[in-house]
């Protein structure tokens, strides 16, 4: 037999709507496993980018590309580049 792991959980006032939605889910406990391994995930993906875009960094420094071309090193001078049309474009894709 296959041991559960139980844990009771109460919510504050200003979650109520979140207690209301569950009220209408049948399995919950599968519902919030779900959303907490998928909010796991979701972080672990934000800091594989991250790592990524460092490596990539590395690379184009080492080869000198860096020296010759503008590269932006943070989100931020990233967003100064970008234009109308180039959200639209990433808001299409995404």
């Amino acid at each position: 037999m296959v041991k559960r792991h139980k844990l009771s959980i109460s919510f504050k006032s200003q979650y109520q709507h979140i207690y209301e939605h569950l009220q209408s889910i049948p399995n919950k406990s599968d519902y919030i496993a779900k959303a907490v391994e998928a909010y796991m995930n979701r972080k672990q993906d934000t800091a594989s980018h991250e790592e990524i875009r460092k490596i990539v960094m590395e690379i184009l420094q080492t080869q000198g590309v860096h020296s010759s071309a503008s590269i932006p090193s943070s989100s931020s001078q990233v967003m100064e580049h970008f234009t109308e049309e180039d959200a639209d474009l990433i808001n299409q894709l995404f």
